[in-house]
């Protein structure tokens, strides 16, 4: 669905199948890290999200009917500039989100086809045919340039490309149980109770009274599955918790589960692509799997539209795989490290966890470490082909290089007067070059920096001068930095270029700016003889 609205809006043509007759009901995945809300920022939802969601600060933990360990979430700073987006984690249930992408997407004028069945497809040198099964029991089959599997773990897709989903499947199950609780407590933290039989944990859902709970199961690996029920769950809560007066009540989903840890080989075979659940599995601890699918999506989505409008060569889809491989990887590493810590499925890990792991999260620089490597905010693109970082000299080395994330920032723009973020700018789905110029620069940017960003306009490329409020010139295209925010953020001094990406990461950095290799780096994304026209006579002009 993330994949459907930004393809949507950036007007690329697509049908959106699902074998279900009706959108999801259940809760599922229900955390929505940091990085997410930059994303839903940007496709302008961030906020019907928030009011949907709760907000959360913190996990306690507690043992022998005392709170051992209150883990903060919220000690985030720096993020952004002041005045600008400042990310937030979200609890809200599956079914909420879809429902909320559903409405954005069919604002767009688009629609999930429903009940309608993936059957097969074969591969062309163009193009890809998928034979599907329609709602009527006829058969149709459906021609496209590329195709893109998000349905879930049991892939069809994925298992017709011939990919691989190595991994394994912890030997625990637990039990999963949506309910209301009339308890009076602050609904900000996540409660975990260790219990030598098992954890117990209760998650804060939109709704006044309502609850996750989520019991580690004590069963042994070679017991059969178990009937979840309203009365097994309030046993357990009262022998796990020692809390015999609260009640559950209104169970909306009880289920068994057991947690896998799985992924690809690779993202892609040829023309079909694997995306979210369909490519990775994790275990539920810090909401890293649907957090890890959106971004899937929001990197291949712009690749896909620059190569579908002419704009960009083929190989720009080989990036994908290059780019979100290694990061799935580490995440997928994190979570398996952090389930088998916290959810641990052995007594010498459990001692490890009691008397190790948990005394050392009570340091706050230890909390702001976890809570930064859960929030995605860190995930970087360093070592992908598409990230190029020239920089002189040793001393003074810019913070936010080539291949990273890119913190929101207020700006004033020098034309209108009124403040504009880098956030909105990002928010129109365009590659973004800022320009900067060194303190002794007299009469504005030299002609170098002029007939780049002359050129990168005929890219559409989105250009503008960054100058700081004391520069006194305000031509053209110039973003004044108030407070000089950006420059403390990204750490730039002098002469550079920041060549951003429409997902947010820095492409290119320049300082000095080099037009041969800026041509060298745009031919990447456009091609070389689009960009020899843009830089040759400048009359080429991209759609």
């Amino acid at each position: 669905l993330t994949l459907a609205c930004q393809l949507r809006r950036l007007g690329v043509d697509f049908r959106i199948i699902d074998k279900n007759e009706e959108p999801s009901t259940t809760s599922k995945a229900i955390g929505l890290q940091y990085r997410v809300s930059e994303v839903l920022t940007w496709m302008g939802l961030f906020d019907r999200f928030l009011s949907r969601g709760v907000t959360g600060t913190g996990v306690s933990f507690y043992a022998g009917g005392e709170r051992i360990l209150h883990l903060r979430l919220d000690r985030l700073h720096g993020t952004s500039g002041r005045g600008a987006f400042e990310p937030k984690s979200l609890v809200l249930p599956q079914s909420v989100t879809e429902s909320l992408l559903i409405e954005a997407l069919g604002e767009h004028g688009g629609a999930v086809e429903r009940g309608t069945s993936f059957v097969e497809f074969t591969q062309e040198s163009d193009g890809v045919v998928s034979r599907i099964w329609r709602p009527d029991g006829g058969e149709e089959m459906v021609g496209s340039r590329y195709l893109v599997g998000c349905e879930g773990p049991h892939s069809v897709i994925r298992k017709q490309a011939g990919l691989s989903f190595e991994g394994k499947t912890y030997p625990v199950s637990y039990f999963m149980a949506d309910v209301e609780l009339d308890w009076e407590v602050e609904r900000g933290d996540v409660r975990v109770w260790i219990h030598e039989d098992g954890m117990f944990s209760a998650i804060p859902m939109p709704g006044e009274r309502r609850w996750r709970l989520f019991v580690e199961s004590g069963k042994k690996v070679e017991e059969g599955a178990t009937e979840v029920t309203l009365d097994l769950v309030r046993r357990l809560m009262a022998e796990r918790t020692g809390d015999r007066v609260t009640r559950a009540t209104s169970p909306t989903w009880l289920s068994e589960f057991r947690i896998s840890c799985r992924m690809v080989d690779r993202f892609a075979s040829g023309r079909v692509f694997l995306a979210g659940d369909a490519a990775h599995v994790h275990s539920p601890t810090g909401g890293q799997g649907i957090t890890t699918g959106v971004q899937d999506t929001y990197n291949l989505a712009w690749k896909l539209d620059m190569v579908l409008r002419g704009v960009a060569p083929d190989s720009l889809l080989d990036t994908y795989t290059d780019e979100r491989l290694p990061v799935v990887r580490r995440v997928l590493k994190n979570t398996d490290q952090t389930a088998s810590v916290f959810l641990a499925h052995s007594r010498p890990r459990r001692v490890f966890r009691d008397h190790v792991v948990l005394p050392l999260l009570r340091s706050q620089t230890m909390q702001k470490r976890l809570t930064r490597r859960m929030s995605q905010l860190d995930i970087n693109y360093r070592g992908s082909s598409l990230s190029v970082h020239q920089e002189k000299g040793l001393i003074g080395r810019v913070r936010v290089r080539a291949g990273d994330r890119t913190p929101d920032v207020v700006f004033r723009d020098a034309g209108t007067g009124e403040e504009t973020t880098l956030f909105e700018r990002l928010g129109r789905s365009r590659p973004i070059a800022l320009f900067g110029l060194d303190a002794g620069a007299a009469g504005g940017p030299p002609a170098r920096i002029r007939r780049s960003m002359e050129a990168l306009g005929c890219l559409s490329v989105d250009c503008s001068l960054v100058l700081p409020e004391e520069a006194g010139r305000h031509g053209g295209e110039t973003l004044i930095d108030t407070g000089a925010e950006f420059r403390r953020l990204y750490g730039v001094r002098g002469e550079f270029l920041y060549l951003i990406r429409p997902d947010g990461y820095v492409g290119l950095f320049q300082s000095p700016v080099d037009q041969r290799s800026l041509q060298a780096y745009a031919a990447k994304l456009f091609g070389t003889r689009a960009v020899e026209g843009a830089f040759g006579a400048g009359e080429m002009r991209v759609p």
